[in-house]
C-alpha cells in the first residue's frame, strides 16, 4: 500500500543516486556519445529509437469514428466515454523486446495517433497537399493505406469538431487577431486545433485506491443520487461515463497482461521470467493498488499514457516522480525485494518510452512548437514537501542519472530549488545540465510558491507543484490550468501602438485590407502615431491602450475555445484522476478541478523593452531621428537608414540584458502591462486568467509575420525567446556577460507572470568546463534565484557543431538542444528554428 509518510523521511537518507553525485559527464557532449548507459538493454533500445522514423497511425481515429457513429442518440459525455473504452478494448497492442513496462498511446512507438474529434480538415488537406514527410521539420512518414483510411472519415467530421464550434463562437473582432484567420497578434493553435492537456494526475490517490477502489467510490456516489431529481441528471451521466472509462482502462491492462503471458513461452532466458512478471504486474494493477515499485511504475505508466489516448492534449505532466514513487522504492529496498541496479534500469526504460510518444500537429502549430514531438512530457524532481521540508531523495538523483545515461529528448526533466536545497543537489544537476541536453531545467520555489498562493491555492498545494509543459507551475493532480493557452505577440502590439493601429507596410496587398483600411477602419485601436507624439509618455500610453484592446480580443477567443471544449469534448477519464471532479460530480473541462485557470503567454518582452529604449533615447532625448523618420525606416526595413540601424544595435543605446536599470524598468513595465490587462478575468470553466512570459518556439513564426521593429530587428527575423535578451542579424544586445543577463531578467516581476517565465542561456562548452565552470554557474544561479528569478535552462554546445549538424544531419541523429521550455533533436527542427538557436548569444563568464 502507498504510504505518504515515507516521503517525509528523506532527510535521513544518503543523497546519492546510481552514480556519484559529483561525477563529471563532460561538457557540451549532448546526445552524441554512443552507448551512454551502463545497461546493454538501454543502449540497444536507445539506438532502436534513433533509427525509427516518426509515423502516423489511423487506428485510433477509425475506432473512435466507428463508435461515435453508433451511439448518436446517447448523452454526449456517454458517447465520449464509450468511444474511449472502444479504443482501449480494440486497438492493436504490442510489447517491445526491451520493455519492462507495457502500454502504448493507441499507436506503435514513435507513431502519432489521430484525434479527429478536435480538428480534422487541416490534417487531410496538409496530408494531400503539403506532405508530412516533406516538411522542413517534424517530418512524419505515412503509408498510402493510412492516408486512405483518414480520407474515408473526413466527410463525417465536417462541422462536428471542437475547432469548428470554437471558430463559430469567435466574433470577427477576435478572429482578426488569430494566426489562422487574421494577422497573428496571437496564435491559438494548441487548443484551437487539438486537446488541452497541461495537467497531471493525483498519483497518490490512485496508488491508494486502485481502479477497483475508484469504481467503488463512484458506485457509492451514484447510489446517493435520486434519479427523479432533475438537478442531478448531469451528475448521473458523468458518473456513468466514468464507470465506462474504468471498464476500458481495466480491460486495457488485462489485454497487455494476456499478451505478455502469450509471449513468454517463446522467450528465452531471463526474458521469459520478465514477461511473466510483467503479466502478473498488469493483472494485479488492473484492479488493485500496487504493492511494489515495479507494479507502481506500471500503474504510473498506464494511467498517464491513457490520458493522452483520451484527450490529445500535450504537456501531460508525469508527476513528482521522486515523491510519489519513493515509498515503494524505500519499502522494496528495505525488504531486499529489488536492487538499485534494477530500479535504475526500470527508470531508464521509462524515459525511453516517454520519448517514443509523439503527436502530429497542423503546420502553424508545428512552427510555434517545433520539434516537441508529443510535447510537454515534463517530470519534476526535488523541491519541497507539502509541509515545507526539503524533498530531495535518492530517486531525485537517480532520475538525473537516468537522463545522463539515456540522453534523449524526454522526459522534460525539471528540477526544483529552494533556500535549503543541499549542495549535492546543486552539483549533480549542474553536472548533467552542462552536458548540453538542455535538461534538467531550474525552477525557483522561492518565487513560484508565493505566486501560486497569490492565485488562490493553499500553501500545501502550492508547495506540491510540478513544472509542466515548458515552465508552467501546476498543483499536482488538483488543477486544470489551460496553461500554454495561446502565444501573444507583444512586439506587434508596440508596432500597432506607434502606427495608429495600422501594421507597418499596410497596403491593399494584405488579405485583411478590405476588413481594415478598406472598410474605413484600422486593424487595431487608433492610438496615434509616433510621427505626432510629442513625448515618450504618449508612446507608453498608446502601448497600454493598444495592449488592453488586444488582450480583450484574446480573452474573447480563449473563452470561445473553452466553451467549445466543454461542449464537444468532455474528459471523463481524466476527471477520475484530478481532484475534486468526483466529489463535485463535474467533468474537468467544466470546472471539476480544485483550481482552474487559462494561461496565455506574452512573447517579445525584450523586443518591447529595447524598442521603447530606442524610441526614448533617439527620438525624444538625443533627437537623432524624428518619429516620422523612424516609422519610415521601419517601413523600408532600415534601407537608407543604415547608420540609425547600426546605432540602435550598438551599445550606445541601452539594451535589456546588461543590468541597466533604465531599460530593465521598461522591460518590467512592458511585461506588466500585458499581465495586468489579462490577470484575474473569469474563465468559462471557472477560475481566472493568469499570464505567462515564454514562447515555446512561437518567437520564430511571430518574427516571420512581424515587420521591422524599433529594437533593431529586420522584417521576418525572430523576436526574442522568453525573457531572454534580443539578438538580431546585426548582433546580440546582451554584451555584459551572464551575470548581467540574470540581473536584468530578475528585474521583471516574475510573480505577476504566475503561469511561468522562461530564460534561455547559451554557453560555450569551455566556459562551464571543470569544477571552476560548476562553481561559476552555481554562483550565478544562486544570485538569480535570490533576486526572485523564476526559471533558467541552458544550451551548452559550440557553434561549429550546430553548423556542421545543419550541413550533415545524418551524422547528428542524437544531437539534442534546448529550444524554449523543452529539448528537441536539432536535426528534426525547422531550419528557421535551427538558425534562431545558432544565433543566440554564446555567453562566457
Amino acid at each position: 500500500m502507498y504510504d505518504a509518510s515515507v516521503v517525509k523521511e528523506t532527510a535521513k537518507v544518503t543523497l546519492e543516486g546510481y552514480d556519484p553525485y559529483d561525477k563529471d559527464y563532460g561538457t557540451g557532449t549532448s546526445g552524441l556519445e554512443e552507448n551512454p548507459s551502463p545497461f546493454a538493454r538501454i543502449n540497444a533500445w536507445r539506438q532502436q529509437f534513433l533509427d525509427t522514423p516518426l509515423g502516423v497511425s489511423a487506428e485510433r481515429a477509425v475506432l473512435w469514428t466507428e463508435k461515435f457513429k453508433e451511439n448518436s442518440n446517447k448523452p454526449h459525455i456517454i458517447r465520449c466515454a464509450e468511444c474511449f473504452a472502444h479504443v482501449l478494448k480494440n486497438v492493436s497492442i504490442e510489447i517491445g523486446k526491451y520493455e519492462l513496462v507495457a502500454g502504448n498511446m493507441a499507436a506503435p512507438p514513435r507513431c502519432a495517433p489521430v484525434f479527429p474529434e478536435f480538428s480534422y480538415e487541416w490534417l487531410v488537406e496538409e496530408m494531400d497537399n503539403k506532405p508530412f514527410e516533406k516538411r522542413p521539420g517534424d517530418r512524419f512518414l505515412i503509408t498510402e493505406e493510412t492516408k486512405q483510411q483518414l480520407r474515408d472519415i473526413r466527410e463525417f467530421w465536417k462541422n462536428r469538431t471542437v475547432h469548428d464550434l470554437a471558430k463559430s463562437l469567435m466574433p470577427a473582432t477576435a478572429l482578426k487577431g488569430t494566426g489562422s484567420y487574421g494577422k497573428g497578434i496571437y496564435l491559438l493553435g494548441n487548443y484551437f486545433f487539438g486537446g488541452v492537456g497541461h495537467t497531471s494526475a493525483r498519483y497518490e490517490k490512485i496508488y491508494e485506491l486502485g481502479w477497483k477502489g475508484l469504481q467503488d467510490k463512484i458506485d457509492s456516489k451514484l447510489s446517493e443520487l435520486d434519479p427523479c431529481d432533475p438537478s442531478v441528471l448531469d451528475k448521473i451521466q458523468f458518473y456513468q461515463a466514468q464507470l465506462i472509462c474504468l471498464d476500458g482502462i481495466m480491460t486495457y491492462c488485462r489485454r497487455y497482461a494476456n499478451l505478455a503471458r502469450q509471449m513468454a513461452p517463446a522467450a528465452e532466458g531471463e526474458r521469459k521470467q520478465e514477461l511473466l512478471q510483467m503479466a502478473d504486474n498488469l493483472d494485479w494493477i488492473a484492479e488493485n493498488p500496487p504493492r511494489s515499485f515495479w507494479e507502481a511504475l506500471q500503474l504510473w505508466w498506464m494511467l498517464t499514457v491513457v490520458i493522452t489516448i483520451e484527450g490529445n492534449g500535450h504537456s501531460i505532466h508525469w508527476g513528482r516522480f521522486d515523491q510519489h514513487l519513493y515509498p515503494f522504492f524505500r519499502k522494496d529496498m528495505a525488504e531486499g525485494k529489488i536492487t538499485k541496479d534494477f530500479v535504475q534500469e526500470l527508470i531508464e526504460g521509462a524515459w525511453i518510452k516517454i520519448s517514443e510518444l509523439t503527436k502530429i500537429r497542423d503546420e502553424g502549430s508545428t512552427k510555434a512548437c517545433g520539434g516537441v514531438e508529443l510535447g510537454g512530457p515534463s517530470l519534476t524532481i526535488g523541491g519541497q514537501t507539502p509541509e515545507g521540508e526539503d524533498a530531495t531523495n535518492e530517486l531525485s538523483f537517480m532520475c538525473v542519472d537516468a537522463m545522463a545515461h539515456v540522453r534523449l529528448n524526454a522526459p522534460w526533466l525539471t528540477s526544483r530549488w529552494h533556500a535549503n536545497s543541499p549542495r549535492e543537489w546543486w552539483v549533480k544537476v549542474t553536472k548533467v545540465a552542462k552536458m548540453g541536453l538542455g535538461m534538467p531545467s531550474f525552477f525557483n520555489d522561492e518565487i513560484i510558491i508565493p505566486s501560486m498562493v497569490n492565485r488562490g491555492r493553499t500553501i500545501e498545494d502550492s508547495r506540491d507543484y510540478g513544472a509542466l509543459g515548458c515552465v508552467e507551475p501546476n498543483s499536482e493532480g488538483r488543477e486544470y490550468g489551460w496553461h500554454d493557452a495561446a502565444f501573444f505577440n507583444m512586439n506587434k502590439v508596440l508596432e500597432l501602438a506607434i502606427n495608429n493601429g495600422k501594421c507597418t507596410g499596410c497596403s491593399a496587398a494584405c488579405p485583411m485590407y478590405d476588413q481594415c483600411v478598406g472598410a474605413g477602419e484600422t486593424l487595431g485601436l487608433q492610438t496615434g502615431s509616433l510621427a505626432d507624439f510629442s513625448s515618450f509618455d504618449e508612446v507608453r500610453e498608446a502601448y497600454d491602450k493598444q495592449m488592453k484592446y488586444w488582450v480583450d480580443r484574446l480573452v474573447m477567443a480563449e473563452c470561445a475555445m473553452d466553451v467549445a471544449h466543454q461542449t464537444r469534448k468532455p474528459l471523463p477519464y481524466l476527471s477520475l484522476l484530478v481532484e475534486d471532479c468526483i466529489d463535485k460530480g463535474k467533468d474537468v473541462t467544466a470546472g471539476g478541478a480544485r483550481y482552474n485557470f487559462i494561461g496565455p503567454q506574452g512573447v517579445g518582452v525584450s523586443n518591447v523593452a529595447d524598442g521603447l529604449s530606442a524610441i526614448k533615447k533617439l527620438v525624444f532625448e538625443d533627437k537623432k531621428i524624428s518619429g516620422a523618420d523612424l516609422l519610415d525606416a521601419l517601413e523600408k526595413n532600415w534601407e537608407g537608414y543604415e547608420p540609425i540601424y547600426a546605432l540602435i544595435n550598438s551599445a550606445k543605446v541601452p539594451h535589456y540584458g546588461n543590468d541597466d536599470e533604465e531599460v530593465d524598468d521598461l522591460a518590467r513595465w512592458g511585461a506588466k502591462c500585458y499581465c495586468k490587462h489579462l490577470e484575474r478575468r473569469p474563465t468559462p470553466h471557472g477560475g481566472e486568467f493568469q499570464a505567462g512570459l515564454y514562447p515555446v518556439s512561437a518567437n520564430v513564426p511571430f518574427g516571420a509575420i512581424t515587420q521591422a521593429s524599433p529594437d533593431g530587428r529586420k522584417a521576418g527575423e525572430p523576436v526574442a525567446d522568453g525573457v531572454s535578451p534580443v539578438h538580431t542579424s546585426r548582433g546580440s544586445h546582451d554584451v555584459s556577460g551572464p551575470t548581467a543577463v540574470v540581473k536584468s531578467v530578475s528585474a521583471l516581476d516574475h510573480g505577476i507572470a504566475s503561469n511561468g517565465t522562461l530564460l534561455n542561456m547559451k554557453f560555450s562548452p569551455s566556459t562551464l568546463a571543470g569544477e571552476t565552470g560548476d562553481e561559476n554557474f552555481i554562483g550565478m544561479m544562486k544570485v538569480y534565484f535570490q533576486r526572485k528569478g523564476m526559471h533558467n535552462q541552458i544550451n551548452v554546445i559550440s557553434r561549429s557543431v550546430l553548423e556542421d549538424a545543419m550541413d550533415h544531419p545524418e551524422k547528428y541523429k542524437g544531437l539534442i538542444v534546448r529550444v524554449a521550455g523543452y529539448s528537441a533533436f536539432f536535426t528534426e527542427l525547422d531550419p528557421s528554428v535551427q538558425r534562431d538557436i545558432l544565433e543566440r548569444t554564446e555567453l562566457e563568464f
